[in-house]
């Protein structure tokens, strides 16, 4: 037991027949002003192993009330509280009723008993109901403990234990999912339909109580008891207001009256005794002409002792309202038992049987007459079942029905909510055991009312046959292909094609098929000529069930073609064959001809399509072409028209040439985008054009970035496949990405000065040259000991720049050092004739790393070869 400092808090769970007793948030404050007390009772988890609640409502305040007074503990009270079976649901209740009052400033619990007696005491008798069937259901699921314990755990334990492991201790966690696995999943609820029992779980329902009404008026014929109190009120000349209970002896005691036996007396016939005796108190109250009225109401009714005995799941004797009737003690004690009967319910009042209840009719029929009213002593039995039928199949509810000696086939169907729609009424059947073996019966349905059912028949009630007894198909080209019926008004093909809205345009009329059954479910065709049938020139078709009319389309048949066009023009693709089409129609059909397109011939390509040549050709294709006069096509023929498959290709024309630009930057008098003009411009060209180069160019430096080509990507790809290849990099080494340019080397001094030498490279699309102004910096990168830029000193040597850098770093390949030029072209350093220019770059690479050999490299290497020569010396001495 766990117990917080500032409010006692307590956990009560229980596993098998061992209790573990905690209190959550157990918080009692009272507060004492004008007879007003405020109960404020948080989440109480609370089980007991007794059969109903030891303490009323009006108990459990009296005690709290006598304890706070004594100077108990809450931790005192709450041990006590649970001891005489106080339970969880009482002190959520309490705590909402008191609460409430406390709003509503009436929280006097003798003054609210006052005003309403009967509801008071009605509501004690709830919670005693209440608390006796929670810790009935308590004892009704520990019976399925054993049996679905490991299952239980196996499927809840570890999500709930974890859950509230974490809060509680893992001892509780797993047993706290317990009371809503049985409660809110029933059992019952996981077996199959037809293994259930109808009606037996309504009693343990939570949902359906069969609590009864007892805000009603008090009913003439009530029977008064001891316990019953009565209300009397006076008014007129007289006032007043007698509450009595009737005594164990059976009477009411007024004073100045005295004791009137009321006992076994109707509210009517004690009303007019009452008012009998108050006449000798009250004058007013009798005569001819009375000035004083008097008013006998039931206030709180009493509570009568009923045995509850047989086929019920949790049997005994239970405390109810004298409103109680026999479907409200059935509920209180959970229900009746897998084998307990719904149909013969038996009341046993002063050792006479006085009814047999049918649950069934209560049911099914809604007749509320068979539910007694109780009387204290009364003892209700539930014998065994005597017969209980299975029905299966197509019916709306299939489940185990308890029948009756004289009820029959046609009421079990009935029970069972009648046929579904998709079920073979003809017959039922019907298994039974004779005792020996089991026999089956099939019954007509004309033999329903008259079958009589027994103790374990086994009723099944089987599908229709999945076809028609009267459909036909239709399909293909008519108007509303599908099912139809036939007879009536559809017998013959004809009648059908008409039912189906008729023959599409489209339709072969020459052949029709009909795929039909024959006797022995074999298919046969049969060919119509659909034309000769729908004209009247043949005879029409008897259609019969199942049969399949096919109506073929001409497209079907033969299917169309196609016809492709492709080249310049806007649209190019493949377009469906018609008749008559020609040249020009395709061209408009593919969005006309671009700009370039060839007027002067457009080619047609078709195949060869002889269907009777029995001889091979060796002849690929016809290649026709048609030239463009005054905006229209002529050819030879001048009603040439396309056939199927025919490919047009429209050419571009030689003539035809878009412009191409080249970009000049730099030092020129005009950058910009220029025209080529010709084919073969070459870079002098573009610089005349361009007002030549300015006094800062440097011309030497001059560079031409060219937008890759088909060809030049074709040698990348090489390259990638190449490196990917190589096991060590090296120079062919390229990016995933290819550039969309690259440079090329160019002499531009070279070029101005000498117009259509080698230098003076030919332009293409897309070049763009740049001119640099003149720089009078060399840089020096790459392992030397300090990579800078330095000035340019003209004459100077690539080794005396490096030296200027510091020298060679440690791992410098010293022979590898090469000079890249402003221009884009690369010389090795320190070659004859070799000279540094302005601008450019010289870089010094890097050696690799290497890893030295390790000592255990080394003990294998020595290893090995100590292995190797003793396998020497063995050889040697074996040829000796």
């Amino acid at each position: 037991m766990w117990l917080g400092r500032p409010s006692y808090n307590i956990i009560l769970c229980r596993k098998y027949d061992l209790c573990y007793i905690c209190i959550l948030n157990f918080e009692i404050s009272f507060f004492v002003m004008k007879k007003s007390i405020i109960l404020i009772l948080s989440t109480l988890c609370l089980s007991s192993a007794l059969a109903f609640a030891q303490m009323t409502d009006s108990q459990v305040m009296d005690y709290v009330k006598s304890g706070m007074a004594s100077g108990k503990s809450q931790e005192q009270m709450a041990r006590e509280l649970v001891a005489r079976g106080v339970t969880r649901e009482q002190l959520e209740r309490l705590k909402e009723q008191y609460t409430n009052a406390s709003a509503d400033g009436n929280v006097n619990t003798d003054t609210q008993n006052k005003k309403n007696p009967r509801q008071t005491a009605t509501k004690s008798r709830q919670n005693d109901r209440r608390n006796t069937t929670a810790n009935d259901r308590s004892r009704s699921r520990s019976r399925y403990r054993d049996d679905y314990d490991a299952e239980y755990d196996a499927e809840y334990g570890s999500e709930y234990g974890s859950k509230y492991g974490s809060e509680y201790g893992s001892e509780y966690g797993s047993e706290y999912y317990e009371e809503d696995y049985f409660g809110e999943r029933p059992l019952e609820d996981r077996i199959p339909a037809t293994s259930r029992v109808f009606g037996v779980d309504i009693f343990s329902g939570r949902d359906l109580t069969f609590e009864p009404n007892e805000n009603i008026a008090t009913p003439s014929d009530y029977i008064l008891g001891p316990g019953d109190e009565l209300i009397i009120e006076i008014w007129g000349y007289n006032e007043a207001t007698i509450n009595q209970t009737i005594s164990p002896e059976g009477r009411i005691s007024i004073s100045q009256i005295g004791p009137i036996y009321l006992n076994g007396l109707t509210i009517k016939e004690a009303s007019n005794k009452i008012k009998k005796a108050l006449v000798s108190k009250y004058s007013s109250i009798g005569g001819d002409t009375p000035n004083t009225s008097v008013s006998v109401t039931l206030g709180g009714v009493r509570t009568i002792q009923v045995n509850v005995m047989g086929e019920v799941k949790t049997p005994g004797t239970y405390r109810l309202s004298s409103f109680a009737t026999v479907f409200n003690a059935l509920y209180n004690a959970q229900g009746v038992t897998d084998n307990g009967s719904l149909r013969a319910i038996k009341v046993v009042r002063g050792g006479k049987q006085i009814a047999s209840v049918d649950f069934y009719g209560y049911l099914f029929n809604g007749k509320s007459d068979s539910d007694i009213r109780l009387k204290d002593g009364d003892i209700v039995i539930v014998p065994p079942y005597l017969n209980r039928v299975t029905v299966a199949g197509e019916v709306k509810r299939p489940m185990k029905y308890e029948m009756t000696g004289e009820e029959n086939l046609s009421d079990l169907i009935r029970y069972a909510g009648g046929f579904s729609s998709n079920s073979y009424r003809e017959n039922v059947n019907v298994a039974r055991i004779n005792g020996k073996e089991r026999e089956l019966s099939t019954v007509a349905a004309a033999g329903f009312g008259s079958f009589s059912l027994a103790d374990g028949d086994s009723v099944n009630v089987a599908k229709v046959l999945d076809r028609y007894t009267n459909r036909v198909s239709i399909n293909g080209a008519v108007m509303r292909p599908g099912y139809y019926q036939i007879g009536g008004d559809v017998a013959t093909l004809r009648q059908l094609i008409g039912k189906a809205g008729g023959l599409r345009e489209d339709a072969f009329l020459k052949r029709a098929v009909i795929s039909r059954e024959n006797d022995d479910l074999t298919l046969r065709t049969i060919s119509v000529d659909l034309g000769a049938v729908m004209s009247g020139k043949a005879e029409d078709i008897l259609l019969r069930k199942n049969d399949i009319v096919s109506v073929t389309s001409n497209a079907e048949i033969q299917a169309p073609g196609t016809l492709t066009i492709n080249g310049y023009v806007a649209q190019p693709g493949i377009f469906t064959y018609s008749k008559n089409t020609s040249v020009e129609d395709l061209i408009l059909m593919a969005g006309g001809l671009l700009d370039g397109a060839s007027t002067a011939k457009v080619d047609i390509a078709r195949r060869i399509y002889d269907p009777e040549s029995l001889e091979a050709t060796d002849e690929l294709g016809v290649s026709l072409s048609i030239s463009i006069e005054n905006g229209k096509f002529v050819s030879s023929d001048p009603s040439f028209k396309l056939q199927p498959y025919d490919v047009v290709s429209v050419r571009r024309s030689p003539g035809y040439r878009p412009q191409q630009f080249v970009k000049v930057n730099g030092e020129v008098a005009f950058p910009g985008d220029y025209l080529l003009i010709n084919v073969g411009e070459r870079l002098s060209n573009l610089v005349a054009r361009a007002g030549g180069v300015t006094d800062h160019a440097y011309l030497k430096g001059a560079t031409l970035k060219r937008a890759i080509g088909e060809e030049e990507k074709k040698v990348l790809e090489a390259k990638k496949k190449l490196a990917a290849r190589s096991a060590t990099k090296d120079s062919l080494m390229v990016d995933d990405e290819s550039e969309a340019y690259f440079n090329v080397a160019i002499s531009l001094d070279q070029a101005v000065a000498n117009p259509g030498s080698e230098y003076d490279i030919i332009l293409k699309e897309g070049d763009e040259l740049t001119v640099p102004e003149k720089l009078s910096t060399v840089k020096v990168s790459g392992a030397v000991m300090n990579p800078n830029v330095m000035s340019y000193v003209p004459g100077r040597s690539a080794r005396e720049y490096i030296n200027a850098a510091g020298g060679y770093g440690l791992r410098a390949k010293r022979s590898k050092a090469y000079i890249v030029y402003m221009n884009g072209s690369v010389a090795k350093a320190g070659r004859m004739g070799v000279k540094i220019e302005p601008g450019c770059e010289i870089i010094v690479p890097q050696k690799e790393e290497k890893n030295g050999i390790s000592a255990g490299e080394v003990m294998s290497i020595a290893t090995s070869a100590a292995s190797l020569s003793t396998v020497i010396i063995t050889l040697v001495n074996l040829v000796k």
